[in-house]
């Protein structure tokens, strides 16, 4: 078989296609076995597309069956700080005694208590406002929470604070205790912020 002259055979193909239907026809014969068709190329997507779809909705499979698990046991979590109730009170009055304890002050007493409020600036319903935990000595207030769900809580909290400041002329220190939160992470920054400007702090415990 003679030498073939690519270089040479380069420079005239062009002109031999374009020319000789008889070359061009060879060409196209020999490429359509190892050149990919547009029917060819159509088909790959197509199956592609379809395995990708597959491993798509079995991602979403797991993700949602892994989602119900953690609602499952966050339910379950919060139904178990629910029934601390009063146990989780005094834990809760324990570890801000023990904090005030650290800070210079033994033995603080931080009492229930429930005050009149005629004029129902807190609470118009009721006419008074109970307080999970009242010192005067330091002055301290304390609103517990098993769960905080919503920044209502707080706020009522701040009112309480500002109504006893303004009955008892003194200027106190606030503890808002949570056994846990619903709340997202942007929305517990607010409330630290807000608590923080008030003079008070979240301790989610």
């Amino acid at each position: 078989m003679p030498k073939i002259d690519i270089d040479e055979l380069v420079k005239i193909l062009p002109k031999l296609v374009r020319e000789n239907d008889t070359v061009k026809g060879a060409i196209i014969t020999a490429l359509t076995g190892v050149v990919a068709t547009r029917d060819d190329i159509r088909d790959l997507i197509r199956e592609m597309d379809e395995r990708f779809n597959a491993m798509q909705q079995q991602m979403d499979e797991r993700f949602n069956g892994v989602q119900s698990q953690l609602k499952g046991i966050s339910e379950s979590l919060n139904d178990l700080k629910r029934s601390f109730g009063a146990p989780f009170e005094q834990f809760a009055r324990n570890v801000v005694s023990r904090i005030l304890e650290g800070e210079g002050y033994p033995g603080v007493r931080l009492d229930k208590a429930t005050l009149p409020d005629e004029n129902g600036d807190v609470f118009p319903a009721t006419k008074e406002v109970e307080i999970d935990g009242l010192s005067d000595e330091p002055p301290v207030i304390l609103e517990i929470t098993s769960i905080l769900r919503d920044a209502k809580k707080v706020d009522d909290f701040l009112k309480k604070k500002a109504f006893i400041e303004k009955t008892r002329g003194l200027e106190y220190r606030g503890f808002m205790v949570a056994s846990g939160s619903e709340l997202g992470r942007e929305e517990l920054a607010d409330i630290t912020i807000l608590l923080k400007k008030n003079k008070a702090e979240l301790l989610n415990l």
